[in-house]
């Protein structure tokens, strides 16, 4: 009787252990429905290119002692897939979608950004939770606080959201 109540509560373990560790947010390993690394790479290399192209249609950001993006900013992406996310959806759905650029459409940079989006969703598993995070809600309120400024602030730190983006996908194993 102690034997099956031992192996019972060891099996018990273990299955706690596999669904504990099964809902964790996963950083370092790709799901299985992901796109292969290469091509994701591709993807922002070609956004580079676009952006590139995009900044170019944007009057010049001319508030220098601003920045959206911040070192702080990229340790936090770095690490918690729900900031990911989160930073995702404010160049989404906060600055992109402001864009009225009749260049924008022809570039094709909001349709292509928005495919990267969801195919890095696919990939990096995570199990959203919460609401807003505070760097995020910060951000947003120095990108309204600067008005329209502050899409061209956004749009000049785009290389380096893609340089995030791109060194993410390195240290994915």
């Amino acid at each position: 009787m102690w034997v099956h109540c031992f192996l019972r509560s060891g099996l018990l373990c273990v299955t706690l252990l596999l669904v504990t560790t099964k809902l964790k947010p996963s950083q370092s390993s790709f799901t299985k429905s992901c796109h292969s690394r290469e091509s994701l790479s591709q993807a922002v290399d070609n956004l580079y290119v676009t952006a590139a192209r995009l900044k170019a249609t944007v009057p010049e950001d001319r508030i220098k002692n601003i920045r959206l993006l911040k070192k702080k900013t990229k340790k936090l992406f770095m690490k918690s897939c729900r900031f990911q996310e989160q930073l995702l959806s404010f160049f989404m759905e906060d600055v992109l979608d402001q864009l009225q650029l009749p260049a924008c459409k022809e570039i094709h940079f909001v349709e292509d950004f928005h495919s990267l989006r969801q195919k890095l969703r696919r990939c990096i598993s995570c199990v959203s939770s919460g609401g807003e995070m505070k760097p995020i809600t910060r951000m947003k309120r120095t990108f309204y606080r600067i008005g329209h400024k502050g899409i061209y602030k956004a749009i000049s730190e785009l290389d380096i959201l893609l340089s995030w983006i791109k060194e993410l996908l390195e240290n994915i194993s």
